[in-house]
């Protein structure tokens, strides 16, 4: 996944900027980039010796602090599927490494359940969903999922469309699979995430503190 362009922050002492889109594998409203791909991306419901959840998993870096406040991804599914109506949740989970994935599908950084929002100006395949999330990130690498609950058979499978857009980088994880590819699946394709928020920045005042505090100790040196 895709870099993001990130700010400042000092000592944790900050104010949080208007959001901006930080990391971007989704492009245009029009999905010109969209790659044609579904990668599976659900817990079965209900729950059966027969199926293994799994989820669609890429990476993104962060050079600094950032407060994130969404995920984007775009939505397809295949074998039954219809349309989102009969998806019961959408959880997104954020990872410190792609092993912590393949041991367990809830995020070892950020796990949540959001409320979808369907950006109804989008015009490619499949649907864009907007999941708002509230989690403060240092720099580092991450691995994020978006996975849904869906009804199966009846609804069919569901999951993440892939892109053109990216590091050529994605993973299927699924813990305690039966799978062929067993827990984990790496390959060179990009997931159609997209990850706000906004640059940690300090405040005015948090910037006078901060040198007034700097200078005291340099004179307590002397």
């Amino acid at each position: 996944m895709r870099t993001g362009l990130i700010g400042v922050g000092i000592l944790g002492i900050a104010a949080a900027a208007a959001g901006d889109v930080l990391i971007d594998q989704i492009g245009q409203l029009d999905g010109s980039a969209m790659a044609g791909n579904t990668y599976g991306s659900m817990h079965f419901l209900p729950g059966s010796p027969l199926t293994n959840d799994l989820a669609a998993v890429d990476n993104f870096t962060l050079d600094q602090s950032n407060a994130i406040d969404g995920v984007e991804f775009v939505l397809d599914g295949w074998y039954y599927f219809d349309d989102p109506d009969d998806i019961v949740q959408y959880e997104v989970n954020i990872y410190s490494d792609i092993q912590a994935a393949t041991e367990n599908l809830i995020g070892d950084v950020y796990a949540s359940i959001s409320e979808p929002v369907f950006i109804e100006s989008w015009t490619g395949t499949g649907y864009l969903v907007r999941l708002a999330i509230d989690v403060t990130l240092g720099p580092g690498d991450y691995f994020l999922s978006v996975i849904m609950s869906n009804p199966y058979p009846d609804n069919g499978w569901v999951g993440v469309a892939t892109s053109n857009l990216g590091d050529d980088s994605a993973w299927l994880a699924s813990p305690n699979s039966d799978y062929a590819f067993g827990p984990l699946l790496t390959t060179s394709d990009n997931l159609a995430y997209r990850v706000t928020g906004s640059t940690i920045v300090p405040a005015p005042a948090s910037i006078t503190l901060l040198i007034g505090v700097l200078c005291m100790t340099t004179r307590r040196r002397h």
